[in-house]
């Protein structure tokens, strides 16, 4: 912030946190940039909130719960999932990152935390799993507030049909040997090709909690199912 204190606000009722509201018209769009500053100020956490999703009264909640607890953004771990005493808004869950899972971290002084649902960081990831769903490819949105849910999609599959699936141009095998990311279109375009695949197909879907759930065509499964799956039961109850 060095050169740019008289650019930040101090956000009322929140000691020692500051924010600037960027009102870009294309790229990312308008934003809010926060930066929640420890007890000493030689560090603290960055928090993105886009101007759609951005609510006050959620922002406020939410700092609350972070205010107190920027320390854990610095213990040593890559990061903590951390569950909300109570909701905010559509979210009962925060990620807080460390320095290793933040892009300009300034000498391993700055971190970075923002709210989710459950099923959208697994409960037992590594550094390099949350790296990914944070910043690799079908990365989740995590600066957009009032976002669809984003579970975390796993895939590993092997469809096989002799005569070349249709949907695929005529391909006849359709595979991914281990677990990767992928959107939720390609678990309907999965679950949608698995009626006509050759028997020994199978497609695998993992969720938040590494659980699997295993189709193939002769115990297939609706979209609905796979979503219930992903989405886990506080938020399919």
């Amino acid at each position: 912030m060095v050169g740019h204190s008289d650019k930040y606000e101090p956000v009322a009722g929140h000691a020692r946190v500051v924010v600037r509201f960027h009102d870009f018209k294309a790229g990312p769009g308008p934003f809010y940039d926060y930066y929640i500053l420890g007890e000493d100020a030689g560090r603290g956490l960055s928090l993105v909130v886009k101007k759609p999703g951005h609510d006050e009264a959620m922002v406020s909640a939410f700092l609350d719960f972070v205010r107190p607890r920027v320390g854990l953004a610095f213990d040593g771990r890559s990061h903590h999932k951390v569950p909300l005493p109570a909701p905010i808004g559509p979210f009962d869950h925060v990620l807080f990152c460390g320095p290793s899972l933040t892009a300009a971290n300034y000498g391993g002084r700055l971190g970075m935390v923002f709210p989710i649902r459950d099923c959208e960081i697994g409960d037992e990831d590594t550094e390099t799993f949350v790296e990914a769903r944070i910043q690799g490819r079908n990365s989740m949105p995590s600066t957009t507030w009032d976002r669809e849910p984003f579970p975390v999609i796993d895939l590993k599959f092997d469809l096989r049909r002799a005569d070349g699936f249709e949907e695929m141009g005529g391909r006849t095998t359709v595979r991914e040997k281990t677990f990767k990311v992928y959107p939720r279109a390609m678990v309907d375009r999965g679950l949608r090709l698995m009626p006509e695949a050759d028997p020994g197909s199978v497609l695998e879907i993992r969720n938040y909690r590494r659980n699997v759930l295993r189709v193939t065509p002769e115990q297939p499964r609706t979209l609905d199912e796979a979503d219930r799956f992903l989405l886990g039961p506080a938020m399919t109850a």
